[in-house]
Formats: C-alpha cells, structure tokens, sequence
C-alpha cells in the first residue's frame, strides 16, 4: 500500500445490515432509535472529509412505526434528486437553492411505510449529469466515488448506513457502486415507480438500491416495487414471480463499453474461475453487433430528452446551470428529429431482441460483465465513463454489481451482471450466490492488514 493510500484513507463506520437492525429492532433487543442515531452520528462526524451528505437535519427524524414493521429502525439515505417533504430536494443546482417539494416521491412514500427512517439527502451531480460534488471516494479521498449518485454510494461504503437510494440514466448506480465497493442494483425499467423523481431522460431514468449484502437489497426490492400511474412513463409490467434459476453465465470476448484495465480483467477472469469450480456453467459468448452501439444511442436519447426537461432553465438562467449541462443539452437541440425517432423506435425491439439472444439461443441466466474501465479515476472533476452501463440502462434489463477486490492503486474493482428483464429476483438470487465466491472479504481482510 503507498502512502499516498494510508493517508488518504476516509474513516469507515460500523455498519449492520438490514437484516440485523430487523432482528434486533423486532425482538425488542433495541428501540427505533437506535442505528437511525449511530448513523445521523457517523453521517455528522464523516461530513467534513466524506461529504457524502448535501443536507442532514438538525437531529435525527425518526419513524415511529411499529417494531415489527419491515423496515422498522433502518436509517435510509436518499439521493438529492428524490422528492422528500421534510427536507430540501435541489438537485446539487443552484437554480433550485432552497427548494422544498410538497411531497414525498412515491419511492420515499414506500419507504416510509414500510417504517424507514430517512436519514438525509445525498449529494447528486447537477441534474444526475456530469457536473460532480464535493462527495470523496471512502477508500482513498484523492478519487472520485463516481456518479451521478455519488453520495449514497459512499455512505453506504462507509458504513454510515446499510442502505441507500439513487438513480441511472447511463450508469449512476452500477458504476460508483464498483468504485466504491459496494452493491448496486438497477432494477428492470419502471419496476420502481418514478413519481416525484427529477427526469433527466424518461426513456433511460430508473431508480436504483445501493447496500453493502446482496440479501439487503433483494429485501428491500419487494417492499418498494410497484408502478404509479402518476408517472407518466411507468412500465405497465410487474417483476416476475419468484422462479428457479441456473446458473449459466456468459462471459464476453468484447466488453461491449471498450478495453477495460489489466486488473479489471483479471478480476472478472478470476471470478469466473471461481464459479466453475463451485458448479457454475461459464460460457464465453459474444455479443450481438448492434448492441455495441448501445452506448451511443443511450447518450443521444438522453441528450435530446434532457433539453426537453431542462431546456427552458438554461433558457432563463444559463449562468445557473453548469457547462457539462448547458453543452447537453446543446447536444440535444443539434440531433435530428429522425435521428431521435430512430433510437426510440430501436429501444424495445432491441430490448426483446436483447432478453430473446441470451435466454432462449444462448440459454443464459446472466452475463457477467465489467462495470467500468477498473478503478475509479483520480480527482473528482471526472465520476467514470459510463459506456459498460449504458447498455443495459438502454434495453431496460435489470444489472447488479458485487465487488470483488482491489486494483493495484488499492481501490476497489466490482463485477456486473446483467439479467432478463422483469427477472429481477432471479439475477438478484444468482447475484447473492456469486457474492459469497466473490473473495471481497478476503480482499478487504488483506488490505487491512497491508495498511
């Protein structure tokens, strides 16, 4: 480990999982207040140098739910493009300072009822795009968390809570969650309601589940799933019923974002070494052609539905707004009408096309991929590139990461799996088995000892 990495290192926090703070919460062993306290503390005393939190008030906001509730006595903390009544939701943009919704988002509703207590606000780039906060990486502060969800990545990594909300338009979930080492699930397009959700880009916004155990977020999925006819572009279709699935899984001879790090690639070898030898079937596969240029056709939908969104603010106020933002949506007023149609003509097709090549001709349950390029990038101007994301952010389908060790810069490196879509619990189910194969713990037991 070099000394730059010994001392950049960010306090970590004793974090329990959801499952414990139930147990414990349930039999009585402790009151509601107990973890939503710890973590309001460890959110409070990480501020200076993790930053993760764009707003915590001034004492904890507790949920007086019944103790046996669901998620009775779990603190629970949201990204700043999420609508909360009690707390401001200003999107990290100064023409929204002082922004307060009149209601909750129909997720945060969810959450709520199911006895959540919601911790605070996490730091967002502006608008879920490019423009990053303050928000450190928790293993080494020189590097960024990634983005956009940059702040409930981190909390969650540092232990201060077990479980936290964010969004993907490209990869602002799966990606900072990889950076960070921790999981990060985005669910199929439209499994979890949008209502009270910024749009960035309707046909790309989904929301996402950042925990540090597969179990916790899989947990949490069925209490929160469930579409809204307030969201107007809601996805009509419930996830699929819990069924047995295999554990078949491609591995691909082209990542489709690109070339990815030496050690990124060792890392998904080896964990597909691993696999094989605990039973799994690997099967190296390549890609469809026309999802290579998924990438592309994801930024382009985005850019012309985001000028759609926020267009008129630039309008109005552009020295409010950020360059990385203005130039978006520069971008989107420049694409051709015919060009957009074609993209959002091509998304659903693709999507079947997508669910048809890798259940049914390759007989797939997942494919494993890279998450990023590798490691997370020095400094905090740039959260990652998301081209190994937007694929599946695209087509809709449902993608997890785990972690799965450290780069040789000592940041953590994750693997993705990407599944059918509205076969969430199945890739979910498969990801919890790939999880404890994964060697993360043995990983961080080393580092530990290397520090």
């Amino acid at each position: 480990m070099n000394q730059e990495s010994k001392t950049s290192m960010t306090m970590f926090y004793e974090s329990s999982t959801v499952e414990e703070i139930r147990a414990a919460v349930a039999s009585g062993e402790v009151g509601l207040e107990h973890y939503v306290s710890r973590a309001f503390d460890a959110a409070r005393d990480s501020q200076s140098r993790l930053r993760a939190f764009c707003y915590l008030p001034d004492t904890p906001s507790f949920n007086r739910a019944d103790r046996v509730a669901p998620l009775a006595g779990v603190p629970v903390a949201v990204k700043d493009v999420i609508d909360t009544a009690d707390m401001p939701t200003e999107f990290n943009s100064a023409a929204y300072k002082g922004r307060r919704p009149e209601h909750d988002a129909w997720v945060v509703a969810r959450l709520r009822a199911a006895g959540a207590s919601i911790l605070g606000k996490t730091v967002t780039t502006e608008f879920a795009w490019r423009n990053p906060g303050p928000t450190v990486n928790p293993w080494n502060s020189a590097y960024t968390p990634g983005g956009s969800s940059s702040g409930s990545a981190a909390a969650v990594a540092a232990g201060i809570v077990p479980l936290a909300f964010g969004t993907q338009t490209q990869g602002s979930v799966i990606r900072p969650a990889a950076y960070c080492g921790i999981v990060g699930f985005m669910p199929t397009y439209g499994a979890i309601a949008r209502t009270g959700v910024l749009p960035l880009a309707w046909s790309l916004d989904h929301v996402g589940l950042f925990a540090r155990r597969v179990a916790d977020i899989a947990y949490t999925l069925k209490l929160v799933s469930g579409t809204d006819t307030s969201d107007p572009h809601v996805s009509h279709i419930a996830l699929k019923a819990d069924r047995p699935g295999g554990r078949r899984i491609g591995v691909l001879r082209r990542q489709v974002g690109g070339a990815v790090e030496p050690a990124q690639q060792a890392a998904l070898e080896g964990l597909a070494t691993r696999l094989a030898r605990d039973g799994a079937e690997i099967v190296t596969v390549d890609l469809p052609a026309e999802l290579f240029e998924t990438p592309a056709y994801a930024l382009q939908l985005m850019s012309v539905e985001a000028a759609i969104t926020h267009g008129n603010l630039v309008d109005r106020t552009p020295e409010l707004v950020s360059a990385p933002m203005r130039g978006l949506i520069e971008e989107g007023r420049a694409l051709h009408a015919t060009t957009y149609a074609r993209i959002k003509a091509w998304q659903v097709p693709m999507a079947l096309r997508f669910d048809a090549w890798l259940a049914q001709t390759m007989g797939l349950d997942a494919l494993l991929v890279a998450p990023a390029t590798g490691e997370p990038p020095r400094g905090l101007e740039f959260t990652g590139d998301a081209s190994f994301c937007a694929p599946w952010t695209y087509l809709g389908v449902p993608a997890v990461t785990v972690p799965v060790g450290f780069g040789p810069a000592g940041l953590p490196l994750g693997a993705q799996l990407v599944g059918a879509a509205h076969g969430d619990a199945q890739l979910l189910a498969l990801a919890e088995w790939v999880e404890a194969r994964a060697g993360w713990k043995a990983a961080v037991a080393e580092r530990a000892v290397e520090i």
